[in-house]
């Protein structure tokens, strides 16, 4: 029975595949919503002020209009690496420093985009917007000697894991038969609290990916 069901579906999706290309095909790329997904690098910063290639992968959401639209994308960056921090706030001059766990990146992107130009099949864009993002996982390393440091060290940790910034976006996008592929750079400048900035001035993304023309944005009704 499970094979049975496994080859039905299999059928239907089959099945579907030319409908799928067909509508593809025939909508055009302003007034549509656009679903995808995607994968990259996120440039940042390490511990020693050098950068660092962290892979990212995602979905988004892109709304297109005549000249204007909406970009909406949540993804994640891997990656494990520290930011340091004095140990003793009372002490700050000769207190040492403490080592602090960082692992992985998450982010949410919400961008205005322009579409200068109009080709039959590239579709440059260009977006601003603001990004919201969070360290996954952040843990402080060695030992405390009194309740202070662990006050100190637990606020910088809720101060410093999420950050909010401007974001910068370039990037075209091509329709094939089933979907269309995309390539986009992003740029958007470091804030000093956040711990994963380690005296970096800018992170830079890169990602390609696919999307999907799912329906019109416009009611075509009215």
């Amino acid at each position: 029975m499970r094979t049975i069901r496994t080859l039905t579906v299999a059928a239907a999706v089959i099945a579907t595949l030319p409908t799928l290309a067909a509508a593809q095909r025939g909508r055009d790329f302003k007034d549509a919503w656009f679903w995808g997904i995607k994968t990259g690098g996120l440039s940042i910063a390490n511990e020693n002020g050098g950068g660092v290639q962290a892979p990212i992968v995602g979905g988004d959401w892109l709304i297109t209009r005549t000249h204007g639209g909406v970009y909406m994308a949540a993804s994640e960056a891997f990656f494990s690496q520290h930011a340091l921090t004095i140990i003793d706030p009372n002490f700050p001059v000769d207190s040492g420093f403490r080592r602090i766990s960082l692992k992985n990146l998450r982010r949410f992107d919400v961008l205005a985009m322009g579409y200068p130009g109009e080709y039959k099949k590239w579709h440059p864009y260009v977006g601003a917007g603001f990004t919201l993002a969070e360290i996954a996982s952040v843990r402080a390393e060695g030992a405390f000697s009194n309740i202070d440091q662990v006050t100190f060290t637990r606020a910088l940790i809720d101060d410093g894991k999420v950050a909010f910034s401007p974001v910068f976006m370039g990037g075209a996008q091509y329709r094939l038969t089933y979907f269309s592929i995309f390539g986009q750079l992003s740029l958007s400048p470091a804030q000093k609290h956040f711990l994963l900035s380690n005296g970096k001035a800018w992170n830079f993304g890169y990602e390609i990916g696919f999307r999907y023309n799912l329906s019109s944005s416009v009611d075509r009704e009215n």
